[in-house]
């Protein structure tokens, strides 16, 4: 994994639990599997601890497949062709780690030795893992659809290729690595694409490309000013972008300069 992928994990992990729906939807499934019991807690548990239990499962397992599923996508989607057999991977690679930490849980609640095998344990949550993955990117596709025959005029398209949770008014487009950063007022997601097809996916966002490999929107800059004698910008989420030489001119125009 390289560089700009650590950070770009914690930031769209941090982002993905900061929406209240996730934690909606795990607070639902663990009610529910609580309620029913499977795997025979309900035999073994009272109503609050089974119910307590199955939350934690639910919360944690969920937890760990998400941060996992979303580090091991830059290196499978850059190395792996094949949008089904990305899934896959990404799907069930995660189990084994899952399965551990389930494995953890069940020994202090039940003891080590009536808790369930390792590794039945690896199969159920590979497969599990593997149908949450494949089913998030089914409802994806349908929202894309969705949002497609519906177009907005006034809303960048770039925005589209953003999480949910990530999708707001554009600050900054910079590039990491072989990745653009889309930077949003809800938070930050890298893109596999080139900055020239970013900027163009930018509009009507009015902005401007002040460096080869930074774009900021003009209602992000909060104040132009010099550090070490070097023109920059100060966005409004406190990023300082630099003013390249060949785009110095088209930003004194804008007023982006002094």
């Amino acid at each position: 994994m390289n560089d700009g992928a650590i950070p770009f994990t914690l930031r769209e992990a941090q982002a993905h639990f900061q929406d209240r729906r996730t934690w909606i939807g795990i607070l639902l499934i663990g009610a529910l599997l609580g309620l029913i019991g499977p795997f025979g807690t309900f035999e073994h548990l009272e109503l609050v601890p089974r119910l307590g239990y199955w939350l934690l499962v639910a919360a944690v397992s969920y937890s760990v497949g998400t941060v996992a599923g979303a580090a091991l996508f830059p290196v499978i989607s850059q190395r792996v062709h094949g949008i089904w057999l990305q899934l896959g991977l990404i799907g069930l690679l995660p189990g084994p780690l899952i399965a551990a930490v389930i494995y953890l849980i069940n020994g202090l609640v039940f003891g080590f030795d009536g808790a369930i095998a390792y590794s039945h344990l690896v199969v159920y949550c590979a497969l599990i893992c593997l149908g949450i993955t494949t089913a998030s990117h089914h409802l994806e596709r349908q929202i894309s659809r969705a949002s497609a025959a519906a177009p907005n005029p006034q809303r960048p398209a770039i925005l589209d290729r953003l999480p949910r949770p990530q999708q707001g008014r554009l600050l900054h487009i910079g590039v990491t690595d072989h990745y653009v950063e889309v930077t949003t007022e809800k938070g930050t997601s890298l893109l596999l694409m080139r900055l020239s097809d970013a900027i163009g996916e930018a509009a009507p966002a009015k902005g401007l490309q002040v460096h080869r490999s930074h774009w900021v929107a003009l209602d992000a800059v909060r104040s132009a000013k010099r550090q070490d004698g070097k023109p920059v910008l100060e966005l409004e989420n406190g990023a300082i972008i630099p003013i390249s030489r060949s785009f110095l001119a088209a930003a004194k125009a804008a007023g982006l300069a002094l």
